[in-house]
């Protein structure tokens, strides 16, 4: 079961889902990874990639479910290197 954003707890292993509504890089001079928002109309929280440039299927507009630890204290919660699945795309 998924918990809205904005509940997800700090420093728990969580599961949520939404919309991806950014995917960037980090910038060059930093490690490689790849950084999206999503969000669920709660909140938003940031799922980074550590070591990936791209991952196919993760682009803005697309719905999945992530898993992982949520970490507090940034601009946003962040889950790094998230378990997740692609949710179907509505034709």
């Amino acid at each position: 079961m998924s918990l809205s954003v904005a509940e997800a707890p700090s420093r728990r292993r969580t599961r949520v889902d939404g919309v991806l509504v950014a995917v960037t890089y980090c910038p060059s001079g930093s490690p490689v990874g790849l950084v999206g928002r999503l969000t669920d109309g709660s909140s938003e929280v940031d799922l980074v990639w550590l070591g990936r440039r791209e991952i196919p299927g993760i682009t803005p507009g697309r719905r999945l479910v992530a898993e992982g630890v949520v970490h507090s204290g940034g601009l946003r919660p962040t889950i790094y290197n998230p378990a997740y699945r692609l949710l179907r795309e509505d034709p």
